[in-house]
């Protein structure tokens, strides 16, 4: 064996860190929802059940939005991806309050089984991003 024959390749980064936070977020929370849709079921009834269901419906499809744009973004330029991401946050947190203020929800939700999911759900969410981040390998680019 010769010492320093051998090269070392240098490791490239990744593609993309958006869809893998997007999967890892998937992940938590609907394990986190279908837990709640279980147990409230069992514990509550269907109406309650269903009622969280339609919360976290809406707390992942608002939050994977995000990361999809994020990920559009990121494509165009890569240090366009956290700005768009951020953007969409903001626009998030406007869009729900929109929809639950405006048009409110349907006759058959239990508010307190909605609320309830909601928040189990987003923390669960949230706990996804932060753990996927954590695990991110963020390469630094010169990209003038």
């Amino acid at each position: 064996m010769a010492s320093g024959s051998a090269r070392v390749s240098a490791s490239s980064a990744p593609k993309s860190i958006w869809l893998p936070i997007l999967g890892l977020s998937l992940v938590y929370s609907i394990i986190a929802s279908l837990a709640f849709f279980l147990i409230s079921w069992l514990i509550a009834d269907l109406e309650y059940a269903l009622s969280g269901a339609l919360a976290a419906g809406m707390v992942i499809g608002f939050f994977a939005i995000g990361i999809l744009i994020a990920e559009a973004a990121g494509r165009i330029r890569r240090s366009w991806a956290m700005p768009a991401f951020l953007a969409v946050f903001v626009v998030k947190v406007f869009g729900i309050a929109f929809v639950l203020l405006n048009l409110g929800l349907p006759a058959w939700v239990d508010r307190q089984g909605f609320v309830l999911a909601a928040a189990i759900s987003l923390v669960a969410w949230q706990v996804g991003e932060v753990r996927a981040f954590m695990k991110a390998r963020l390469a630094i680019y010169n990209e003038d």
